[in-house]
């Protein structure tokens, strides 16, 4: 699945309330390297009144930030010297909480303030 900078950034802005976690696996077509990576957003473990926006692009370890504000997370400039933003058309979402990206989106992207409807 697809993801532009308007999907990522509303994505990220989902409120956590100090429980749960959002992970998306990832790769980022064009660059290779970046074929099994993760993103995501967490209560901070220190703060849990705190989110805390993660990377891990590497599965060793070696390329992994954690960032306090969507701010900083998208705008750090970690995938060869390009922004999260700068890249965000490239992004090939493979998974949202191990399940279907497209499925588990709709939980986040829907507008919280319309009522929820059942299809």
């Amino acid at each position: 699945m697809k993801a532009d900078r308007a999907t990522l950034e509303k994505l990220f802005s989902y409120p956590l309330d100090g429980w749960g976690c959002i992970e998306v696996e990832f790769e980022v077509t064009d660059m290779p390297g970046y074929e099994n990576c993760w993103m995501g957003k967490m209560p901070d473990p220190e703060h849990q009144e705190q989110e805390l926006f993660w990377f891990g692009l590497k599965p060793d370890g070696t390329e992994a930030w954690d960032y306090h504000s969507l701010f900083d997370f998208m705008s750090a400039p970690i995938f060869k010297g390009k922004t999260l933003c700068e890249i965000s058309e490239k992004i090939n979402v493979l998974s949202v909480d191990g399940t279907d990206p497209a499925e588990r989106m709709r939980f986040y992207l829907y507008d919280r303030k319309d009522p929820i409807r059942f299809a």
